[in-house]
């Protein structure tokens, strides 16, 4: 009887662990355009954002990388959240002023839980007007603690979870099946 109960909590774990990794694959293609109306949509001859893309989920700090042509070849990367605050605000620098120049900028952020946002990639005009809005809509992962995430960040903890308890289900299981063995020999 002790051996069946330990093998159905095992199927359980795995069940539940099957069930939130389906969850976190459907809610993530759901992510939610929460950028603003643009206020001067930028043309490709004058600012591309090549990553992050649309839809991502991102940890702290995002790498933004793409090509601008900017005054100075100074601009300006800001994060805004699902409620038009700021999130995260600097200065990047692309490689030239002068024509269509590469850039890469990390832009540190700070969010204690997932959270929709709209990144913008812009330059100042000479007026002080905003000029030439890239907007891609992102959401951003959590840091525990404030600390820095590690790995790749091919996968969040979202999705590595499931693969934990999935595994956790199945160590259950084969000791479940050692009892059951021992338990069978003993005369």
């Amino acid at each position: 009887m002790k051996v069946f109960v330990l093998l159905s909590v095992a199927a359980l774990i795995c069940l539940a662990a099957f069930y939130h990794a389906n969850a976190a694959a459907t809610s993530a293609n759901q992510n939610a355009n929460v950028c603003a109306a643009n206020p001067d949509p930028a043309t490709p001859d004058f600012t591309q954002v090549d990553t992050p893309s649309a839809g991502d989920s991102v940890s702290s700090p995002v790498t933004v990388t793409g090509r601008i042509l900017a005054f100075e070849a100074t601009f300006r990367i800001v994060i805004f959240g699902a409620a038009g605050n700021t999130i995260a605000d600097v200065q990047g620098m692309a490689a030239g002023g002068t024509e269509l120049s590469p850039f890469q900028v990390a832009v540190p952020f700070s969010v204690t839980t997932e959270t929709s946002a709209c990144l913008w990639v812009y330059e100042i005009s000479g007026r002080g007007d905003i000029a030439g809005v890239v907007q891609v809509p992102l959401t951003l992962r959590s840091t525990a603690g404030g600390l820095p995430q590690t790995g790749d960040g091919s996968q969040s903890d979202s999705a590595s979870w499931p693969a934990a308890v999935w595994l956790a289900g199945l160590l259950l299981a084969l000791s479940g099946a050692t009892v059951a063995i021992v338990g069978a020999r003993r005369p």
